[in-house]
């Protein structure tokens, strides 16, 4: 058996209704939170509303932004990031899918470091610092909630790339089901094999390891025995 390490310190709070929850977690870490969405899906549901009473009744206030695109860009975290700062924020809280968990990820590091986020991202320069984010998935594609990616496009290049730091883990993922009910088929059936194929491109990869293995087997069958249903 060949040597790995396997670090990944993210606490995941999974279960339907869990997302009551947000407050207990975000008052454990900040006094004001930036709650992060998208177009508008999250408060049509109800969700966002259900977010801040949650957050309210902990003592936890907050603050919206709401311009975040699909696969967003740099210049979206930046602006995200700078809405921080301006609004005293130390909190961020994604809620939605897999792009605006990613920006509220990097907007969470950059409102703490100076400089080009494009030299955090290709590794021209490095830091070990962000605020602390709180992430609740709407979609289950991409497992950004787990993990220590953040993927934005350079708008200047068309680059696609990811902020790689163990700054930007969540200090708490809530994983409630409930939140992914309002999915249209067609966006479920999408992001489904999405999470397929990333434990496909696990379970293969040449440099996995036997944790990974188990963990994306599983994930296979269960998204086998259940996605089509």
């Amino acid at each position: 058996m060949k040597d790995f390490n396997f670090y990944l310190p993210v606490n995941l709070t999974f279960g339907r209704g869990t997302v009551a929850r947000v407050g207990e977690e975000a008052v454990k870490y900040g006094k004001k939170a930036m709650i992060v969405i998208g177009g508008g899906s999250v408060k049509r549901s109800g969700l966002l509303d259900r977010v801040e009473k949650h957050l309210s009744d902990a003592g936890v206030s907050f603050d919206i932004y709401d311009n975040v695109p699909p696969n967003p860009l740099t210049d979206t975290a930046l602006d995200c990031a700078g809405k921080i700062v301006e609004t005293g924020c130390d909190l961020v809280i994604g809620l939605g899918g897999g792009s605006i968990m990613d920006c509220a990820k990097n907007a969470a590091f950059m409102a703490v470091n100076d400089g080009d986020i494009n030299d955090y991202i290709f590794g021209r320069a490095h830091s070990d610092k962000a605020l602390p984010i709180i992430l609740i998935p709407t979609t289950c594609g991409t497992g950004s909630e787990g993990n220590c990616f953040g993927v934005l496009t350079n708008p200047e290049t068309g680059d696609k790339k990811s902020l790689r730091c163990n700054a930007i883990i969540a200090k708490a993922s809530i994983i409630d089901s409930e939140c992914m009910m309002t999915m249209p088929n067609s966006l479920l059936a999408s992001v489904g094999f999405d999470a397929l194929c990333h434990c496909m491109e696990a379970y293969m990869s040449t440099i996995g390891q036997p944790i990974i293995d188990l963990i994306s087997h599983k994930g296979m069958v269960l998204i086998a025995e259940n996605l089509v249903k």
